[in-house]
Formats: structure tokens, C-alpha cells, sequence
């Protein structure tokens, strides 16, 4: 456990920058599927009332 935690603190810039591009590629991904054509294939979202 002391190796761990001493690991951590000698590597924290590099958890950081990986906790970052991790969130980043989260947020991509997140955007991209709200861009999907699946939404326009769904009746309740293409529900029209006349």
C-alpha cells in the first residue's frame, strides 16, 4: 500500500493528464451519439399531432 500511495504521488501529473484525455474522449463519445440518425427512426420523437 506505502508503494501505491508513493507511486501516486510521484506520478500525479501523469494521473491527471489521464483522468483528463479519460473524460475527454467520454465527452466525444457523448456527443457523437446525441448525433446519431437513431432519434429520427423513433416514433416518439418524430410524434406529429395534426
Amino acid at each position: 500500500m506505502h508503494y501505491v500511495a508513493s507511486w501516486l504521488t510521484a506520478n500525479e501529473s501523469v494521473l491527471a493528464v489521464l483522468v483528463t484525455v479519460g473524460v475527454a474522449v467520454l465527452l466525444v463519445c457523448c456527443l457523437e451519439c446525441t448525433k446519431c440518425d437513431r432519434r429520427e427512426k423513433d416514433d416518439l420523437f418524430n410524434h406529429h399531432e395534426v
